[in-house]
């Protein structure tokens, strides 16, 4: 189990520290609903902290409605509230497309691991093989921006390289390996920023950030890629398009009423 950094120096407490952490990690399914979080002494080690403070988080996690209780007093996940908004592929090639423009990436972690959580359940093939997992932090006048953390499918992250991925545009690698994104769903909430995060955008541990998390949906209907984009919110503007069709009721318009005679 890996080891995550806090301190005290970072200007918040402990706790809220490794609440911040775990929050992060229950908000973008990586601890998804009804599995169990690493116990209190895996917790103790993985952020090198007292039980003590490791319970202090947990009952902030209970008190915000995160976890629950679950078989053998293990605390588990609870069902989180919210549901993908569908977005036309114009608003989200926009948005794209403007990123790229006026940001640059680097790329601070790159590997392939095993799915978790919703990334498991919706990318294609992410339940039988590894994914790729790329850590990017976008730029702007060289102040940081934006934290994306993405995850393709191995059979279409294995068409480029670490270095490729500092150059180029995901959306262009991915339909240089014949995914075109064609749509996606998508889901828009506020997160305060954890201690890694924090250090890489250069704002304090607990700021608030804009929480956008994105499913591309390719040509074919595959989910290629899922990208957790935290960002700070005086340098975001995001532009959807809604058209017309949308605002019509599915089950179409209600017959005039009859004039008595």
């Amino acid at each position: 189990m890996n080891r995550i950094a806090v301190a005290r120096e970072m200007g918040s407490p402990l706790h809220h520290q490794i609440y911040l952490v775990l929050a992060d990690g229950i908000s973008t399914g990586r601890y998804a609903e009804g599995e169990p979080l690493p116990t209190e002494e895996q917790l103790t080690r993985m952020f090198s902290v007292s039980r003590i403070t490791v319970r202090r988080a947990i009952a902030s996690l209970h008190d915000a409605g995160l976890i629950e209780r679950g078989a053998g007093r293990r605390t588990v996940v609870r069902a989180q509230i919210g549901q993908p908004m569908r977005m036309p592929m114009t608003s989200v090639i926009e948005n794209i497309v403007s990123y790229g423009a006026e940001t640059v990436a680097k790329v601070v972690e790159f590997g392939y691991v095993q799915a978790r959580g919703y990334a498991r359940d919706k990318l294609w093939d992410a339940d039988q093989k590894p994914v790729q997992r790329a850590v990017r932090v976008r730029s702007q006048d060289g102040t940081p921006v934006m934290h994306l953390t993405s995850y393709v499918p191995a059979a279409l992250g294995e068409t480029f390289t670490r270095t490729d991925l500092n150059r180029i545009p995901m959306f262009q690698l991915l339909a240089r390996a014949g995914a075109h994104i064609c749509g996606a769903e998508q889901l828009v909430s506020a997160v305060l920023a954890e201690p890694l995060v924090a250090s890489r955008l250069g704002v304090k541990v607990g700021a608030a950030l804009i929480d956008l998390r994105s499913l591309m949906i390719d040509q074919q209907g595959r989910a290629v890629e899922y990208v957790e984009m935290l960002a700070v919110p005086e340098h975001l503007k995001l532009r959807f398009t809604v058209h017309p069709e949308q605002f019509k009721s599915p089950s179409g318009p209600s017959p005039a009423p009859k004039r008595k005679r």
